[in-house]
């Protein structure tokens, strides 16, 4: 064996026991699935912007809250917001109160998308995830809930 493949295959050896790379093999597949479904079905999304879309679905934010909900950072977000908004997917005003705030919230075609796009993710979980019987979902759920609860914390 080549020393290059044995490094490659003590880094692999490694890795695939690490909890993070199995964690990001379940969200590569999940969202393998879910973008398919949502390209079958015309909506054609960044990754990036859907949490923006599905965040927005339940009320209105300021680009600074939404920077906070999703962890990304301001220009991140104005990239996205822009993008959105060229889609005519969310409209973007000043905060009555305090104009240096721009209030992003969704226009009648970004709801109905979020209404489209949240069906589509409760699909695309259900065929990913038939390969586990009820009670393997339902303690999965309940042990990945309770990791990420104690992940909050830190």
């Amino acid at each position: 064996m080549e020393k290059n493949e044995e490094d490659f295959n003590t880094f692999n050896d490694g890795i695939s026991e690490s909890f993070f790379f199995q964690i990001h093999r379940m969200k590569r597949t999940i969202f393998r699935h879910t973008n398919a479904l949502m390209n079958e079905a015309g909506i054609n999304l960044q990754l990036e912007q859907l949490p923006i879309i599905m965040i927005l679905q339940r009320k209105s934010f300021s680009q600074r809250e939404l920077s906070d909900i999703t962890m990304r950072d301001k220009s991140s977000i104005l990239r996205s917001i822009n993008a959105l908004e060229k889609k005519v997917l969310v409209n973007v005003q000043k905060d009555k109160e305090d104009k240096r705030k721009n209030i992003v919230s969704l226009t009648e075609e970004g709801i109905s998308l979020a209404k489209s796009i949240r069906l589509l993710m409760k699909r695309s979980e259900d065929e990913v995830l038939a390969v586990f019987s009820v009670k393997e979902r339902t303690e999965a759920l309940e042990t990945i809930r309770g990791y990420a609860d104690k992940l909050d914390t830190l």
